[in-house]
């Protein structure tokens, strides 16, 4: 049974002859789909299931492909996991489309054609015939979507026809494209301007006509963060912790190391508000990209100057790329009178890679835009004031993740139907990264046995190394996925032994992507440094490949959906004593999955955090405990 949540269900046990039967009262505001077995079977049982029947080649309901067990959970719709990725993913997936393309190849009884079709085929044939039978129905499911929405959710370049083979190259051409919009989309909020500049729109006024203070060409964000200038103007207390720089000492704390943090005021390092309070310096990797959001980026020919600060004496201009603001006015009308729009509302933005050769240290980072405002008294170049950062050089620090409990604040609903059956499944890889080349390193999967009877407040021991490495990375990608699946052990291990296949696909097409060929099409990514934009993409690349698989045929229903990325920085900067522990961070996945992350508690070579997962659909918040050690 396929139900809303809105949807009410009574079922009523029935006598010991009467067969399979039940009665249900329904109340819904959305689809419902019942099916009933047709042939009840005699039971020495007092009240015999309906009998299970094979995988159909066609899909039940939409989306649907294996039949559900009566007692089961109400699942979602195909049509409510599809819109939530329709508004929630910009950008299609190659990974999802290459499996469909080559399932087909290999349901249309076509040969293996070269070394990736040849290890995928041999995951298909590994499928037991009723398994078979789902991947026919997948496929139908994938051939039934309107066009519009097939193509917004899985790469067209890989809709290929039948006849024509998949090889590593097609792949890794069509992987790479989707990671620079992806890339896009993340730092200039444009799948497509990785690969075009454009200027923002001209907001300078002449300021010979009388005295004025006003900055013109302003740096509203470093990096996220809201720097002195911003626009409207803040008060100290407008700021977040995260955006104020802290001076941290490890204490005891009831026997356990924890981290005293205050802010600083006075002697700052960069920048400082009206009551003296230290706004943040950020630690920038050589090599890593800066994305500066501002008003008046008006130049695709912007340079950014870095100075080091005393004693240093190094200063160096480097190239910009920059993708203006075409979309907020020029003006707006306030009291009837019509005024210009220069403030942080504006979101103009570039990006600049710091050298790999600067010594580290403080450095002041300025903004050199060729005046073609047309306005002379501004001078040329027109320059910003300034902002800071501090240069480190690449980590090579080792570092482990690990996780440690499963937490259901609040099971699925509705309860009375039984306990929850989770599936949690984690995959991470290393990421090494340079100018020219990126490496996705061997995947490290925690591919546990569902969780079973999970109950609202039950918690379960996750204990587990979900990452570690020994060579020197520049980040690394994980991927946290959750599913409540059907509660009969005969449906729970389709579902599983299914999505086992697609992962075993999966890991042969990355495996095929880390061998070097995945270095196609991300230059330019590459080139401006950006480097934890890629490692968050790579991540959504992933994630989005099972979510948009399971959704066209698995009757499981997503509650934990998480996408970490993090450099080598990041992390270094977590497992220090040197920093306080990162603000509360709320954010929407593809799947429509809210996470909230809240630090647990911060100490010298650790950090811990519980993410939280809300399923809006399933009425559920399960949490997930993570710990992040620096090792070495």
């Amino acid at each position: 049974m396929e139900r809303s949540k809105n949807t009410k269900s009574l079922t009523t046990k029935p006598t010991a002859d009467a067969g399979c039967r039940i009665n249900i009262e329904i109340e819904s505001h959305g689809d419902v789909n019942i099916y009933n077995c047709t042939t009840p079977q005699p039971s020495p049982e007092p009240y015999p299931p309906c009998p299970p029947k094979e995988c159909p080649s066609q899909p039940i309901a939409p989306g649907q492909c294996v039949p559900l067990t009566l007692g089961a959970k109400p699942k979602q719709s195909q049509r409510s996991k599809l819109e939530k990725l329709l508004a929630n993913n910009r950008v299609p997936s190659a990974l999802a489309a290459s499996f469909f393309h080559v399932s087909r190849r290999f349901l249309e009884g076509h040969s293996p054609a070269n070394p990736l079709e040849e290890s995928a085929f041999s995951v298909l044939r590994s499928l037991s015939p009723e398994l078979k039978g789902v991947l026919s129905c997948a496929l139908g499911s994938f051939d039934s979507l309107p066009s519009n929405q097939r193509d917004r959710l899985f790469a067209s370049a890989l809709t290929l026809d039948p006849n024509v083979p998949l090889d590593a190259n097609t792949l890794a051409e069509a992987v790479a494209a989707e990671l620079v919009q992806r890339v896009g989309v993340q730092v200039f909020d444009d799948p497509g301007a990785v690969e075009k500049e454009r200027p923002g729109r001209n907001r300078f006024f002449d300021p010979s006509g009388g005295e004025s203070f006003e900055v013109q060409l302003r740096i509203c964000r470093v990096n996220g963060l809201r720097t002195n200038e911003f626009a409207p103007a803040l008060s100290p207390g407008d700021y977040q912790p995260a955006e104020l720089q802290q001076q941290c000492e490890p204490i005891l704390v009831n026997g356990k190391p924890q981290l005293n943090c205050q802010v600083l005021k006075g002697n700052c390092p960069g920048n400082f508000l009206s009551d003296d309070t230290c706004l943040r310096v950020l630690e920038v990797e050589t090599g890593q990209a800066v994305v500066l959001e501002g008003v008046n980026f008006i130049s695709v020919d912007a340079k950014v100057r870095l100075a080091a600060q005393a004693p240093g004496t190094v200063t160096r201009e480097v190239d910009a790329h920059v993708v203006g603001d075409i979309e907020t006015p020029l003006n707006e009308v306030i009291n009837g009178v019509t005024v210009s729009i220069r403030d942080c509302r504006v979101h103009d933005r570039l990006t600049f890679r710091v050298p790999d050769d600067l010594p580290p240290g403080p450095y002041s980072i300025q903004v050199a835009m060729p005046n073609v405002s047309g306005i002379p008294a501004l001078g040329d170049p027109i320059l910003s004031n300034f902002q800071f950062v501090n240069i480190v050089p690449p980590s090579t620090a080792r570092f482990q993740i690990a996780s440690e409990t499963l937490h259901a604040r609040q099971e699925t609903s509705p309860a009375f139907f039984g306990s929850d059956e989770v599936r949690v499944r984690v995959s991470a890889f290393p990421i090494t990264a340079s100018l020219t080349d990126l490496i996705l390193g061997e995947e490290q999967r925690f591919d546990p046995p569902e969780f079973g009877d999970v109950d609202s407040d039950d918690t379960r021991d996750m204990t587990a190394v979900l990452f570690s490495h020994q060579e020197p990375i520049t980040g690394l990608v994980m991927t946290i996925m959750g599913y409540e699946i059907d509660s009969e052990k005969a449906y729970r291990e389709q579902i599983d032994s299914f999505t086992d296949a697609f992962l075993h696909y999966l890991k042969i097409a990355l495996g095929a992507l880390a061998a070097g060929v995945l270095k196609i099409g991300l230059k330019d990514v590459l080139k401006f440094g950006l480097k934890h934009p890629l490692i968050l993409a790579i991540a959504a690349v992933v994630a989005l490949a099972v979510i948009v698989f399971l959704a066209l045929w698995a009757p499981a229903d997503l509650i934990i959906e998480d996408e970490l990325g993090f450099t080598a920085v990041d992390l270094a900067a977590l497992t220090s004593a040197n920093f306080p522990a990162p603000a509360l961070a709320t954010y929407k996945t593809h799947g429509g999955i809210e996470v909230n992350v809240t630090p647990a508690d911060k100490g010298p070579l650790q950090y811990r955090e519980r993410r939280e997962y809300v399923s809006e659909d399933e009425d559920s918040r399960y949490e997930i405990t993570l710990r992040y050690n620096r090792v070495a």
